[in-house]
């Protein structure tokens, strides 16, 4: 056996062992909470066999709450929380309850398209399901959750299946499968910018009233997306004059604005990614001034002092001390670099321990609100989305990156 495979016998044995422990605490779990368990998974690296020797047991928990009128309470959310924790390290020191959503909360996660839950329905995997974690997890790979990588993907796929096809069709239909392509390929990004995606004919306006006039996307593209829509209406009432000619002239007319979608939705990812990167930023600002409000100090004025007065007036740790470092870091490489420099992990993991920091703090934040707006950096997500390089991100209609052989 080579030494490759024998890494990955022993990391597959490792995945085994892991999830047999998940598998012991949702049997402990339920025994102690009945059907209020509705779902123990299992996700992060271990599922992706991606975990190293001292790699935690990424899981999440879903607890029923559809019998209460309203929300959990925090303190009794909290108090829920600590003793699964409990229940999780009694059985195995490494499983970490990285999720933990009540089923409403979950599936509201789901609707908006909230990125955590995504994440853990996409690579994870249930060790105790009553019905919810698969059902879920079969939408997300159907496309069904609008906004997600799944959804936009299956639009731009349609796009370029759609493209192909008119290739191959008769003269009478290639002006319509061209039209078909071009609406499919303007939806994407506008799906993913939040919007319902419009009626074919009107694809060309919204496009241009949504990025050409925030400088995203060129005005040539919405000729284009134009003239293709006017082509199938030819095609439709006129077919006769339709030429070879013009066929040409529109599949390479579709191909380019097909390729120019896909690289507007990278663009409108990584400006998203920003945004959400700095509203974590800012809110952990936030939180901090509200910290220091508690404690009747009044914080600085200059946000390049914060670190000091919080480590100088509140007991919160090194390791939080250390978060102002790591953000600052953290912003001087999205502003400096391309978003490629920017490390999932270390993002994803900075944004996780900021939250929670919030969430303890939670509703002294909006008094310091004014405060912390003024010491947040001064930065235009969609300048530096725009100057991230995405043109190797480009698959042309077949599916391969543009500028592969």
């Amino acid at each position: 056996m080579s030494h490759k495979d024998n890494i990955k016998e022993m990391r597959e044995k490792s995945k085994e062992s892991r999830m047999k422990s998940a598998e012991e605490f949702a049997d402990k779990l339920v025994d102690k909470l009945g059907d209020k368990v509705k779902c123990v998974a299992v996700w992060g690296s271990v599922p992706k066999g991606e975990h190293g020797y001292d790699s935690d047991i990424d899981t999440l928990v879903i607890l029923d709450d559809t019998k209460l009128q309203n929300d959990v309470p925090q303190d009794a959310r909290d108090k829920i929380k600590r003793k699964v924790t409990d229940l999780a390290k009694e059985t195995d020191e490494r499983i970490t309850i990285q999720y933990f959503p009540f089923l409403t909360e979950f599936w509201d996660s789901l609707r908006s398209g909230e990125p955590i839950a995504i994440e853990a329905v996409r690579n994870g995997e249930a060790v105790y399901d009553v019905g919810i974690f698969m059902p879920a997890k079969r939408l997300l790979q159907r496309g069904k959750i609008s906004g997600t990588q799944e959804s936009v993907k299956k639009r731009l796929n349609l796009a370029a299946s759609g493209y192909k096809k008119a290739e191959n069709t008769l003269r009478s239909s290639i002006p319509h499968k061209l039209e078909q392509a071009m609406a499919n390929a303007g939806q994407a990004p506008i799906m993913l910018a939040g919007k319902q995606p419009p009626a074919k004919e009107k694809v060309p306006e919204v496009l241009e009233e949504m990025f050409v006039e925030n400088d995203m996307l060129e005005e040539e593209f919405i000729e284009k997306a134009q003239s293709i829509y006017d082509f199938a209406d030819v095609g439709e009432k006129e077919s006769d004059k339709v030429t070879g000619e013009m066929v040409e002239e529109h599949l390479q007319m579709t191909d380019d604005f097909v390729r120019r979608m896909h690289q507007l939705v990278s663009q409108i990812g990584a400006q998203k990614k920003v945004k959400g990167l700095y509203d974590d930023y800012k809110n952990f600002l936030k939180a901090n001034v509200a910290a220091l409000r508690a404690e009747d100090i009044e914080p600085p004025e200059d946000r390049e002092d914060l670190p000091e007065v919080v480590a100088s007036n509140l007991d919160l740790g090194e390791e939080h001390n250390e978060l102002f470092e790591r953000w600052d870091e953290l912003i001087s490489k999205v502003k400096e670099k391309s978003l490629s420099e920017v490390n999932d992990k270390e993002l994803y993991d900075l944004q996780s321990e900021s939250r929670e920091f919030v969430s303890t703090v939670g509703r002294d934040i909006q008094k310091a609100k004014q405060d912390a707006e003024k010491m947040s950096p001064k930065m235009d997500p969609e300048k530096i989305a725009k100057a991230a390089d995405t043109e190797g991100m480009t698959p042309d209609v077949n599916g391969e990156k543009k500028g592969e052989e």
